[in-house]
């Protein structure tokens, strides 16, 4: 059995007629018992059920959400909690009001709405900075001294979220392979911005879709050829042609 974990946005949504092709595809793997499909995102578990019901995403079997930072388990609604384990584990080396004292007096910062920053999560916006690249170096320069507890994830030129050092897609998705038993071996991940790089750095199979911003194709080319495949179709159509070429997917279906 195949486990495929994708990011959502820009990835799998954007094109949906790809969309709908691919989430066929999927769903009869899952029917036949072939696939575990894990969606590892920064949205909301409300936003993902809601993109399912409403966007045309595949019924997944496992929810990661707030980039890695709450696992969620069947069976998936508005009011299910974060798995507790993961949580406790997250917490032990994590302060919120630490967390928030890195970004103090980074000139235009602006932080995210309350709704994505967490209690193991601490969200902002550096695209008003002067320079926001420079604004994250920073931010990183503060977080390198507390690096065996925090992480910074910095994507899309705007995005930094300051995260536990345990946490993050790839680790989180490295969670849920072992608790459920999965095979390591037959992991795809699939992403298109530096926030979905651990899940390429912890699983070295993986799709990333033509439209995938620069500083994950970077990494994708330094990992190699062998298993991070670069597709030449932008959001779910490139989903499908990677996991075609990885062997995940045989044949056509209709």
């Amino acid at each position: 059995m195949w486990t495929i974990a994708s990011d959502i946005d820009g990835t799998l949504t954007g094109d949906r007629e790809s969309l709908d092709q691919l989430t066929r595809r999927i769903h009869q793997l899952r029917s036949t018992g072939q696939a575990y499909l894990i969606f590892s995102t920064g949205r909301r578990l409300d936003q993902v059920l809601a993109g399912v019901a409403k966007e045309g995403l595949p019924e997944p079997d496992a929810v990661l959400c707030q980039v890695g930072t709450e696992v969620y388990l069947p069976p998936l609604t508005e009011h299910s909690k974060p798995l507790e384990a993961w949580r406790s584990h997250l917490l032990q080396t994590y302060s919120r009001e630490e967390a928030e004292s890195f970004l103090s007096g980074i000139d235009g910062l602006e932080m995210q709405p309350d709704e994505f920053n967490t209690e193991l999560k601490t969200s902002c916006y550096l695209d008003r900075c002067p320079d926001p690249d420079s604004a994250a170096l920073e931010v990183r320069r503060r977080v390198e001294l507390h690096a065996d507890r925090y992480q910074v994830i910095w994507s899309s030129g705007r995005d930094l979220d300051i995260l536990p050092a345990a946490a993050g897609k790839g680790k989180a998705i490295r969670f849920l392979v072992r608790l459920m038993n999965l095979d390591a071996q037959r992991v795809v991940v699939a992403g298109d911005t530096g926030n979905d790089a651990t899940m390429f750095e912890e699983f070295r199979c993986g799709v990333v879709v033509a439209n995938a911003r620069s500083e994950l194709v970077e990494l994708a080319r330094s990992l190699g050829e062998d298993g991070v495949y670069l597709a030449q179709r932008p959001h779910a159509g490139g989903v499908e042609e990677g996991l075609k070429h990885l062997g995940v997917f045989d044949g056509d279906v209709t």
